[in-house]
């Protein structure tokens, strides 16, 4: 990552912040997937320039942790008795 996008890319615990207060939102889903999904790629793309440094580390365990965090509290819509799927 270059000296300048290094300056620009917000640190794991300002992205955190605003996963966290995103979750305690309580959004609908829809608008919950849509905010997650922007800071998941604005992460994403921080620690895949930075992978193979300690800062990059701290990105991916951010990235593990919003998956399960997000995913427990806005479960994707499954099968219902194995029959269809559930309407959102």
């Amino acid at each position: 990552m270059s000296e300048n996008t290094a300056k620009l890319a917000r640190s794991p615990e300002a992205i955190d912040k605003d996963f966290a207060d995103l979750m305690a939102s309580k959004l609908p889903d829809t608008i919950a997937r849509d905010k997650f999904e922007r800071l998941w790629d604005e992460t994403n793309a921080i620690a895949a320039q930075t992978v193979l440094t300690p800062q990059g580390q701290q990105y991916l365990a951010l990235l593990k942790r919003m998956h399960q965090t997000f995913e427990s509290s806005y479960p994707e819509s499954g099968p219902i008795n194995g029959f269809g799927n559930r309407r959102r």
